[in-house]
């Protein structure tokens, strides 16, 4: 049996294998690979190998298909709870700047309920509109933030505006800056931490952990770069703004507790008797790290993006 797919141009650029294990979810890896093998996949009658990359106009021709492979399951978006917007900075056709609550998971993963992350609240909320009908692709997240981080995160809502972003974000043309209570008040009131991050799985969740003296190693360290200023001291704790020069798991926390000033809350990176007992003290009920701003260059002129610190934060600064 032949099915042929049209390419629509948000789906153009990524890899011919990626694209249709999204077309057909029902299709087992294995089964998927056995068709490229045995030239099933073609465009214009011309087989073509994994790792093709998808151009605007091609048409995917994919022959042996058995009747119910070609059978695609209709799209279950999942529910928004009605008269609950999604808190948005600013939107235009090619993005959508989301205020990002602390609690709210940026993607889904291990212990998310299906339709509770973030993006798939975007795509529930978007995904009615007309010019994603039919399209493989979705809006998507182009950077994360933590669970329990608020604040600036960017939804890219096409196929060459994800492209284009992520590239600059990869290349460190996307400038991040966050706002951190944190215990103690560092000396010097500003500087870098320039260490690199190997990410831990466990059975609590996944960690990244200072490797000192390598850029890169055998247990998978990679550089990471952060920088701080303190803006405000707040009794035994400071306000520091954090610009990252790249984007590592938990990269602010880990960093800020290896240097001995954990963001205020924080469970994960430091005891937590201590910040549970921080929280108390401030009158808290999550941790004090906000992403307030992302700007990047693009046609001589700079996009800025901000957000302000929730009310619980604000009040605590304001005292």
């Amino acid at each position: 049996m032949l099915l042929e797919i049209p390419v629509k141009p948000n789906d153009t650029g990524q890899r011919a294998e990626r694209f249709l294990r999204r077309y057909f979810p029902q299709m087992g890896l294995s089964r998927l690979q056995s068709l490229f093998r045995r030239k099933e996949i073609k465009i214009s009658k011309r087989a073509i190998e994994r790792g093709y990359l998808l151009r605007p106009g091609d048409v995917l021709q994919v022959y042996g298909l058995k009747p119910e492979e070609s059978e695609r399951p209709d799209p279950a978006l999942p529910l928004w709870p009605a008269g609950d917007p999604i808190p948005s900075v600013y939107e235009d056709d090619e993005i959508l700047v989301v205020n990002k609550p602390a609690g709210v998971a940026s993607h889904p993963g291990t212990g998310i309920a299906p339709g509770e992350s973030l993006i798939e609240r975007v795509q529930a909320q978007l995904g009615g509109r007309e010019e994603w009908s039919g399209e493989i692709f979705s809006p998507s997240l182009v950077h994360r933030l933590d669970k329990d981080t608020s604040g600036v995160l960017l939804v890219a809502k096409t196929g060459q505006r994800l492209r284009s972003l992520v590239a600059a974000l990869r290349e460190g043309q996307i400038r991040k800056r966050y706002l951190a209570l944190v215990v103690g008040h560092p000396k010097p009131a500003s500087g870098t931490i320039d260490a690199p991050l190997a990410r831990e799985d466990n059975a609590s969740g996944a960690k990244s952990r200072v490797v000192e003296g390598a850029e890169r190693s055998e247990d998978g360290a990679r550089a990471a770069l952060t920088r701080f200023q303190t803006l405000k001291k707040i009794g035994p704790y400071s306000l520091l703004q954090v610009v990252i020069e790249t984007g590592r798991l938990h990269q602010i926390r880990a960093h800020l507790a290896h240097v001995g000033h954990p963001v205020v809350g924080d469970t994960r990176y430091d005891r937590p008797v201590e910040a549970r007992q921080h929280l108390r003290d401030l009158g808290l009920k999550r941790m004090f790290l906000h992403a307030e701003e992302v700007s990047w260059e693009e046609n001589g002129e700079t996009r800025v993006f901000r957000a302000p610190l929730p009310f619980e934060l604000q009040r605590i600064v304001e005292e």
